[in-house]
Order: C-alpha cells, then sequence, then structure tokens
C-alpha cells in the first residue's frame, strides 16, 4: 500500500497529531496554572491563621487550642 493518496491523507494525519499535541501542551499549561493559583491560595490562608493566631496570642485567648502546648497533668 502507498503512504499517501492523491487527497494528502498523510499530511492530514500529521495535522491531526500536531493538533493532539498542541491541545496536550495546552491541558499541562492549564493545570500548571491552577496548581500554581491553588499554591498561592493555600499561602494566603496560611498566612491569615497566622496572623490570627498571633492575634489570639497577644488577647490571651489560645489557651484551648487543638495542637498548643500543655503542662503535664
Amino acid at each position: 500500500m502507498a503512504e499517501t493518496n492523491v487527497t494528502g491523507g498523510a499530511r492530514r494525519e500529521l495535522t491531526k497529531y500536531r493538533v493532539t499535541f498542541a491541545a496536550a501542551v495546552i491541558g499541562l499549561a492549564g493545570a500548571g496554572w491552577m496548581f500554581q493559583a491553588a499554591y498561592e491560595q493555600h499561602i494566603k490562608v496560611l498566612q491569615i491563621g497566622d496572623d490570627t493566631g498571633l492575634r489570639l496570642q497577644m488577647r490571651g485567648l489560645n489557651h484551648d487550642q487543638e495542637g498548643a502546648e500543655h503542662g503535664q497533668r
């Protein structure tokens, strides 16, 4: 069998693979952007928690927090 025909079948197959590869690269870039955005949001949440913990500690209201240091009972 011949690799190509009069209608340019080989060229059409190559274009199909290029489009598929481009879509995969775009999808990977989108996933990377989503991971970066989620990481930035995570950092903001941690900073808000740190700020809240410091304010509670300054007011002396953090004695019942989970994970706080406790003396021997």
